[in-house]
């Protein structure tokens, strides 16, 4: 269970809609017509807007809602994953897209998270009946400037975890009592992102070319785990897939980027464009 730091990095392939609509995606696993790879898990967030200077009421929100996100069947990690410019840029850094927080839940499958949607738990941690309840408080409240936060839905693929033991992150939401709304939260891990826009038909090579790479990750210190992201409903961006590594902080990211483990992985250091963040509260049950 854990909170986490948010990372974003923008890589672009090619371009064009996703084809991998909720419409023809099983409730259990992902396709795998035409090559392409099942899912091993299913990824719900939301992307937020939040106003300059309400970081940290943002965050208190969060670290203070009611949650049983450990309880449920199925629920594997959550984080809310706050934005921070990439290793190397100025603090005053801004994203193509500006989006500034993210909440991030993993879940067994899809399954598991459309019962957890339609359930009472649901429910109780949004604010009662109406599922936009807690976002809604957030949109029409001082924190957000740009209209209410943009879901995203993925399938999760090529999971590395690693072999070492890791300390168990519980905070989750609820579970931040230190939150004041005065100060940001200290982070609990970090995330790094590269987003891909993939052309149609392309998929499967693509999938494949991660499916076929020698993997330096695990071993290396601070490597907690990594998962591949296929979209699963048709893009409001033009970003199909993403990859996302979690580490115990910064220090250990810059250490596997500026290593030779990045450079064999990237073909000599070059490649995508990534964006990185710090994380608060979060909880998980395991990815």
């Amino acid at each position: 269970p854990g909170a986490a730091v948010v990372a974003d990095a923008g890589a672009r392939e090619g371009a064009s809609k996703c084809p991998f609509s909720k419409e023809n995606m099983a409730m259990e696993g992902a396709p795998t017509a035409d090559g392409l790879l099942a899912g091993e898990r299913y990824i719900a967030m939301n992307r937020f807007q939040v106003r300059d200077g309400s970081e940290a009421q943002f965050e208190q929100r969060w670290a203070q809602r009611k949650s049983t996100l450990l309880q449920l069947d199925g629920f594997r990690w959550f984080g809310l994953l706050r934005r921070v410019p990439p290793t190397g840029e100025a603090p005053d850094f801004e994203y193509p897209d500006d989006y500034s927080y993210v909440s991030f839940t993993i879940w067994e499958t899809k399954k598991n998270f459309n019962s957890w949607r339609k359930g009472p738990a649901f429910k109780e941690a949004h604010g009662g009946g109406n599922i936009f309840s807690f976002v809604g408080m957030i949109v029409n409240g001082f924190m957000t400037s740009k209209g209410p936060p943009k879901p995203a839905f993925w399938r999760s693929m090529l999971m590395e975890k690693t072999s070492d033991e890791k300390p168990i992150l519980r905070s989750g939401p609820g579970g931040r009592p230190d939150a004041d709304g005065q100060q940001t939260l200290d982070p609990e891990v970090f995330v790094s992102m590269n987003r891909f826009t993939v052309a149609e038909g392309r998929e499967q090579e693509f999938e494949q070319r991660w499916a076929k790479r020698e993997s330096k990750l695990d071993g290396l210190p601070g490597f907690r785990y990594f998962q591949l992201m296929r979209r699963d409903q048709t893009p409001d961006d033009d970003v199909n897939y993403i990859s996302m590594a979690v580490w115990d902080d910064r220090a250990a990211f810059d250490n596997w980027r500026n290593g030779d483990a990045f450079k064999k992985a990237h073909g000599g250091g070059g490649g995508a464009k990534a964006a990185h963040g710090a994380a608060s509260p979060g909880a998980s049950a395991g990815a």
